[in-house]
């Protein structure tokens, strides 16, 4: 019988992602969020549900200030677990700030854009080609050790044909086609700095960058083909690109980036305050006894409680102060961590802060203003001026000895 061959599939178009309004409240948490991997997890949700449910009804097996307090002191705890858990609703299943699959580059950036990547591929290129030539010349070099080590009593006798292969061989510094010396400068750095990446190809994390002083603008994402400006990144997760990527919480079920970190911080001061607030009602329930074996089986439990209570404190907030200190100098989790990775702070001195404009502002933005349409950079000499000029110790503000 002859062979048939089945039919083609029909080829069925993505469907576009659903873009959010940029004006959504911050307290408003039902949003039309589109994520290419499905909705957010809801095991996470129910773990923490099951947790705040465990703790309280704990709290209310022992004498303490919970059961003594009455009922005006269990209605104040209840709002306060209400508030904790309205707060974890507006964080959980909102829109981080998702790129959308049809934004392109700014049309007054297009042209920076394509020199820089040109340079960029440029730099590759030449670096792939030092890559291989080192490659060629220790090939070369390990043959001719074997060849001398076979030699014998002839090893003595001078190799005229590999001292004029060594003669002959190119320098194994190369120069791109820009005229500067590979290996000399990253991509974004000064010459002599830091390359931008160690990897040959670029990832979806590697900016394209200019010359000194020449702030890069951005590139498309090799995974969703969407425009990623500076702070963007690619959220494996969610299957999409986030602005203003700070990290992926397990626990709300989604990223945390420009449209909903400030409600992760709220959420983490009501979380804060309401740990804290059951540890000081697990520590009223401790008693004093007479004998050892009283005093451990009345207070086994709240002792067991308290320590429990006092690592979610050191954790949460922990968590919140590192938060606190993003906001007040323009950072974010992902920056923080990989900074030595990131293509667009290769060229930033290490004591400067890219994007901060004063603790005050940065504190007041965050909180207030509406995300910027695009984040841009100072030049690189700016940058390296401020670094040599402004110090914790000595700056345009004050001067300690």
């Amino acid at each position: 019988a002859p062979l048939t061959m089945p039919p083609p599939r029909k080829f069925r178009p993505r469907e576009p992602a659903v873009l959010v309004s940029q004006t959504a409240g911050c307290f408003w948490w039902r949003e039309e969020v589109r994520r290419k991997h499905g909705s957010t997890p809801w095991i996470p949700k129910i773990f923490w549900v099951f947790f705040h449910v465990l703790f309280i009804v704990l709290l209310f097996q022992f004498d303490n200030d919970m059961t003594d307090g009455g009922a005006g002191y269990q209605t104040g705890f209840a709002f306060a677990c209400l508030l904790n858990l309205y707060a974890f609703l507006c964080v959980a299943n909102s829109n981080p700030g998702y790129v959308s699959e049809q934004e392109r580059c700014p049309e007054d950036q297009e042209d920076v854009y394509r020199e820089q990547d040109r340079i960029r591929r440029e730099r590759i290129a030449a670096r792939v080609k030092s890559k291989r030539e080192r490659e060629r010349h220790a090939a070369e070099a390990d043959d001719v050790a074997d060849d001398d080590d076979t030699a014998g009593d002839d090893a003595e006798l001078p190799d005229l044909e590999s001292g004029d292969r060594t003669n002959d061989r190119p320098n194994e510094r190369t120069t791109s086609p820009r005229g500067e010396d590979d290996g000399t400068g990253g991509l974004l750095g000064a010459p002599g700095g830091a390359s931008n990446s160690s990897d040959v190809n670029a990832t979806s994390s590697s900016f394209v960058g200019g010359d000194v002083g020449e702030p890069p603008v951005g590139q498309y994402c090799k995974h969703c083909k969407a425009w990623q400006g500076l702070r963007t990144k690619h959220c494996h997760d969610c299957g999409r690109c986030v602005r203003k990527f700070d990290h992926h919480c397990f626990w709300v079920g989604t990223c945390v980036g420009e449209k909903n970190h400030a409600r992760f911080v709220w959420y983490l001061v009501a979380q804060t305050a309401l740990i804290v607030w059951a540890f000081h009602v697990s520590n009223s329930g401790w008693k004093y006894m007479d004998t050892f074996h009283e005093l451990f089986e009345v207070n086994a439990g709240p002792v067991c409680m308290s320590i429990a209570l006092f690592i979610f404190i050191m954790f949460v907030g922990s968590l919140l102060g590192f938060h606190v200190y993003l906001i007040v100098t323009n950072q974010t989790t992902w920056e923080v961590s990989s900074r030595d990775k990131i293509s667009y702070l290769a060229g930033v001195p290490h004591n400067v802060y890219a994007f901060s404009r004063g603790p005050m502002r940065d504190a007041r933005e965050f909180c207030c203003a509406p995300p910027p349409p695009r984040y841009t950079l100072r030049s690189f000499e700016w940058m390296r001026e401020w670094s040599r000029t402004e110090t914790i110790w000595e700056n345009k503000y004050y001067v300690c000895c």
